[in-house]
């Protein structure tokens, strides 16, 4: 007699076999998805205080005057977008999945002789 297909047995073993392999993986892939999401938002920050460089260097702020004190000063979101400094209109922080909002700020403070850009402002 010809036998056609697997048996039951053999079916099962592969599913199990197929199973065990999925348990053992879906942690290390959850892991990567988190650690790509912070590496992400990590990005995100750093993008948002270079264009806050840039509007402060553009705009010829005067930080010697405004950031003197313990507090420094802040550029919001909204500042970067209208200037033209931060493309797009909703930027999505990849860490929490949520939106950034226009009125999150980056803050500046004078350490020494230089500046200190920070997002999200502390």
């Amino acid at each position: 007699m010809k036998k056609n297909g697997f048996t039951l047995v053999e079916l099962l073993a592969v599913i199990v076999i197929l199973s065990v392999i999925a348990i053992l993986v879906t942690p290390v892939i959850l892991g990567i998805i988190s650690q790509s999401r912070s590496d992400v938002s990590d990005i995100q920050s750093e993008a948002i205080e270079r264009a806050a460089r840039h509007y402060v260097d553009a705009n010829a702020y005067s930080l010697d005057g405004t950031c003197k004190t313990e507090s420094g000063c802040t550029i919001t979101i909204a500042e970067l977008k209208d200037g033209g400094y931060l493309e797009e209109k909703q930027i999505n922080n990849a860490k929490e999945d949520k939106n950034i909002s226009d009125d999150e700020k980056v803050q500046i403070k004078r350490e020494g002789g230089r500046f200190i850009y920070t997002f999200p402002a502390p």
